[in-house]
């Protein structure tokens, strides 16, 4: 007979706490679409009966307001945009179009004359979307499903019995079952010279070490000269926000290797491609069948074979070793950034906007030096040639993407769960390292009640920064859960060990199979909008693209070089010639 969460957990519950209580940390969209998940389908059994008590208590710790909305979409700037039509964006999973239909029953993009297209495509500002995930759990945190604690948590630990400590910035502490980490990446970390420079906050020169604070840009002058560092969506939106406060003055946006985000296709595509049979076993095998796609197959625009490449990314990615994964981030990572995270069109035509009008030039360079003189900064900007070129700005904006080595250091509730060997990073340096259930991992021992939920994930998922992935990703951990508290190996699964720890896994895996979320291929704007920077455990680089009259031309940046980088050093991966190098050195 197996085992049921009320025979389990018969002489440990206390009286105070009837059901189990998951506690999710952070309340971003990964966060909230977790909390929705896992309480959408109440009373549909799980250990409750229809009507009866809940089958679990959720509290999901954040101290923004309101719930779903995380950085990315609770940005208030309208000129902040979802990179891809809202039509493919969508919190429930089983129903891709929820988004849309909810736009157009609540008109909530009226007065906003760019955000819908001539052919049908819209592209509302992050807001919206933030403010439709609110309107969807706002009824789970009405009926009590769901309880909104408004703190960061500072603090958590196991006690002997299992259950879970959560310690608060309000003083507050509580008693969880089960522990979710749905926090994301810590902020921009601006170029080393720039660390040192000592500045005074409200003056000039202006630097904007993280364009995503609230009025972060409001000290630019209308006039002033500016420095981009980072040609992402982060730097797109950065120039959307100036050109909307009326500034005039020149900007400069560098990166490493010249690369921009590249615009959508001119009409609605459908994914293309087959890249997971047989499985590849190489970085440059990946590449290689990209390629071949896009030369094979002429008249489908490289939009659809990478939409397809992404869906398919997670099982492209289980089957590369970690050498493999580690040379994929390293060479290709940059071009799949740009490829992958497209401009949102009404931002596109700003940017081009201010390119044709001579106010915004593109280069790729790096900052290696910066100082400060007469309320201007005076940087060096050296290019992949070893050329250096002296340039003065009122300005400095750092759009670098996340600071991926910064994750357990950047959150003293991590930093505490790292010394007590419970979480440590991912072998590719991309966010935490878990198993394949979510759980949280150190080595080959996954701690059987701490998950991790969205972005901090993808270095066991691989593509795992776009909402329908994240959506995907919380989906199938809710169904985890679920099993978990079923059978109640919340409570026992921690103290066992060898087969009877394997069986109560295979249990769960099992059980969630069969209750596999849909994989439907929807493509949507990214949770965490920065991808320009390294991952932790190599080189940080700084981002990429063209240049300015005054500067020095685009240059390839040499540095390190393998068969692989030689095949993209001269083109992007929408190249359809394969060069004919064989050997990929380490």
């Amino acid at each position: 007979m197996a085992t049921t969460l009320a025979d389990t957990l018969s002489d440990t519950v206390p009286d105070t706490l009837p059901v189990p209580h998951i506690a999710i940390i952070g309340g971003g969209f990964s966060g909230a679409a977790l909390a929705w998940h896992l309480t959408r389908r109440e009373g549909e059994g799980d250990g409750a009966d229809a009507g009866g008590p809940p089958a679990r208590r959720v509290t999901v710790f954040e101290p923004r307001p309101t719930l779903g909305a995380g950085v990315a979409y609770g940005t208030a700037d309208p000129h902040h945009r979802i990179n891809v039509t809202a039509t493919r964006m969508s919190l429930d999973t089983d129903n891709p179009g929820d988004f849309m239909d909810w736009i157009v029953r609540t008109d909530a993009v009226a007065g906003d004359d760019a955000a819908c297209r001539p052919d049908g495509t819209c592209f509302p500002a992050r807001a919206v979307f933030g403010r439709y995930v609110a309107a969807r759990i706002a009824p789970l945190l009405a009926s009590g499903q769901v309880t909104h604690h408004r703190a960061s948590v500072v603090a958590a630990y196991r006690r002997d019995d299992n259950r879970w400590v959560i310690t608060t910035s309000d003083g507050a502490e509580m008693v969880a079952d089960i522990v979710v980490i749905a926090t994301s990446h810590p902020p921009p970390r601006p170029p080393g010279p720039l660390r040192a420079l000592s500045l005074r906050p409200g003056a000039h020169p202006v630097l904007v070490a993280n364009p995503w604070n609230a009025g972060a840009l409001d000290d630019i002058a209308p006039t002033d000269r500016v420095l981009v560092v980072g040609t992402g969506l982060s730097m797109a939106d950065a120039i959307a926000t100036l050109e909307a406060r009326g500034h005039r003055g020149p900007v400069v946006a560098i990166s490493r290797r010249g690369q921009r985000s590249r615009s959508h296709a001119t009409r609605e595509v459908d994914a293309f491609g087959a890249f997971t049979t047989p499985p590849a076993r190489t970085a440059r095998d990946v590449l290689r069948r990209v390629r071949a796609t896009l030369r094979d197959n002429a008249p489908q625009p490289w939009q659809a074979v990478v939409d397809r490449l992404r869906e398919q990314a997670p099982d492209i990615w289980a089957a590369l070793p970690l050498p493999e994964r580690r040379r994929l981030i390293r060479h290709l990572r940059p071009f799949w950034d740009t490829h992958r995270f497209r401009l949102a069109p009404p931002t596109e035509d700003i940017v081009r906007g201010r390119e044709r009008a001579g106010l915004l030039t593109f280069m790729a360079a790096r900052l290696t030096h910066a100082r400060v003189e007469d309320e201007t900064f005076r940087v060096t900007l050296r290019h992949g040639n070893g050329h250096a070129r002296e340039a003065a700005f009122d300005a400095i904006i750092t759009t670098t993407g996340p600071a991926h080595g910064d994750i357990i250091a950047a959150q003293p509730f991590l930093a505490g769960l790292a010394a007590r060997g419970m979480v440590e990073m991912d072998p590719t340096g991309l966010g935490l390292h878990v198993d394949a259930l979510g759980r949280a991992c150190v080595g080959t021992h996954p701690e059987a009640t701490l998950f991790v939920a969205g972005p901090l994930a993808r270095g066991r998922f691989g593509e795992l920064m776009g909402l329908p992935e994240v959506s995907r990703q919380v989906a199938r951990l809710a169904t985890v859960l679920r099993a978990l508290v079923a059978q109640g190996a919340h409570r026992d699964s921690a103290a066992r060990h060898g087969s009877d720890r394997h069986s109560a896994d295979h249990t769960i895996t099992d059980r969630a199979n069969t209750d596999r979320v849909d994989t439907d291929r929807a493509d949507t704007d990214h949770a965490n909008t920065d991808h320009d920077s390294a991952p932790a455990r190599t080189p940080q680089p700084e981002p990429a693209s063209p240049e300015p009259a005054h500067l020095e031309p685009a240059h390839r940046e040499p540095a390190h070089r393998d068969g692989l980088h030689e095949d993209i050093s001269h083109g992007d991966i929408a190249r359809p010639g394969i060069p004919q190098h064989e050997q990929v050195t380490s």
